[in-house]
């Protein structure tokens, strides 16, 4: 099989054509678009891989069209730059998406390249061709760590759980503080993230096998837990690849998969579960410490090495106990203005929530009856409606609507 390769990269070059693949593949380099389509009309490729610094935008998509248009049959992947700002990234991205082209986003080391790529041509990874047929992904990250993401992301996983009839996942990807299954009053022997370890590594973990491992709580049914890595000092091995085909599998597994993941993007999860995401959250607090200079050094710009705009991440803001939230210093609307993004929704600090935390009780704290409960149907009903799920009818209120109806006959 031949492999053709469009950059001036000469280390991407070396790195590329000595890693070791299933088949075997003749690899054509060229550096510019001009000597690559002449390749093509001599030799039949079966993949071909493009790096967006050889040509402009206009110029790259009057070439794809071309291409394509000749050599319908080959698979096409683009190699996503960090040279240009984070506008402009997206603009690549887009294009990439509307074209159903596979992709590899800006800011990837030669070596995460590397691993990407033989996981396309190997065929161990899901086609991004494919991600519109799949369930969502929604990945909640916080400005700073500590500050109420977990029972946040986790309580709208339950909420949606209830109230509609999607099959919804929670993956637990803080890869060096997961304290989940603690805060349900699991004990240490539940499946967690690192064992599914080779699996990852090996890309051939499936829906129905991550369907497997995940608990089913019996306070939310429909609800599939991940919960995240237990051996906090191997953080750092978990490969973008892994990462990937990991989220990718829960595409396929759910239709709906809310991640959480570390406030600090120094790990392979809190990067591609990003990257990967449909919707992001970014969830703050109303100290100018974290709503601002976090926010800033974290989203604007680490975030944009990685082709993410800010204003591509949702809001959420976590509020002091109700009854102090009028004492705040700053308010929802100085975090609006700082941060300039859509606010999804405020979450009160509980009084009760750590307690029940230690105590192995995160479920009462999500309660219908609980003011946490009222807050969070409330953030869920807009993912609910967003994404067009379909909503649970309570069979209470359905005998109470017939009730009532019947009286009106009787009277009449």
């Amino acid at each position: 099989m031949n492999m053709g390769l469009l950059t001036a990269d000469e280390r991407l070059v070396d790195e590329l054509t000595n890693v070791v693949y299933k088949q075997e593949f003749r690899w054509v380099v060229s550096a510019e678009a001009q000597e690559l389509d002449e390749e093509a009309g001599k030799v039949d490729f079966s993949h071909v891989i493009v790096s967006d610094r050889l040509m402009g935008f206009d110029v790259l998509e009057e070439w794809l069209d071309r291409f394509q248009r000749q050599f319908a049959e080959v698979k096409l992947m683009l190699l996503l730059s960090n040279y240009h700002d984070a506008a402009m990234n997206e603009k690549y991205v887009k294009m990439c998406r509307l074209r159903k082209l596979d992709y590899i986003q800006p800011g990837r080391s030669i070596a995460v390249i590397a691993d990407e790529i033989r996981a396309w041509v190997d065929g161990q990874a899901e086609e991004r061709s494919n991600r519109q047929q799949h369930g969502k992904i929604i990945t909640f990250v916080g400005s700073t760590p500590n500050i109420g993401t977990t029972l946040t992301s986790f309580g709208t996983a339950v909420v949606l759980a209830r109230e509609t009839s999607a099959t919804i996942g929670y993956m637990c990807l803080n890869l060096k503080s997961s304290k989940l299954h603690r805060y349900l009053g699991r004990d240490d022997n539940v499946l967690t993230l690192d064992s599914l370890r080779a699996e990852l590594k090996a890309q051939s973990l499936t829906a129905e096998r991550l369907r497997q491992v995940c608990e089913k709580p019996r306070e939310a049914p429909g609800l599939h837990v991940l919960f995240g890595n237990m051996l906090r000092e191997q953080a750092e091995f978990f490969k973008t690849s892994e990462m990937n085909h990991l989220l990718r599998t829960a595409r396929a597994a759910f239709d709906v998969c809310i991640v959480e993941v570390n406030a600090y993007w120094d790990n392979a999860a809190t990067v591609c579960a990003l990257l990967e995401a449909d919707t992001r959250v970014v969830a703050t607090t109303p100290d100018i410490a974290q709503f601002q200079e976090d926010f800033s050094k974290w989203i604007r710009q680490v975030g944009s090495a990685f082709g993410l705009q800010p204003d591509s991440f949702e809001l959420v803001a976590m509020l002091a106990d109700r009854s102090m939230s009028m004492q705040e210093e700053f308010t929802i609307k100085d975090i609006r203005k700082e941060t300039q993004l859509h606010l999804l929704g405020q979450i009160s600090r509980h009084g009760d929530a750590l307690a029940l935390c230690n105590q192995g009780k995160l479920f009462d704290l999500y309660a219908p009856g609980h003011a946490f409960h009222a807050e969070l149907s409330a953030l869920s009903r807009k993912f609910a409606d967003y994404y067009q799920l379909p909503r649970k009818v309570s069979l209470r209120q359905t005998t109470w609507l017939r009730r009532m109806m019947s009286g009106r006959r009787a009277a009449t």
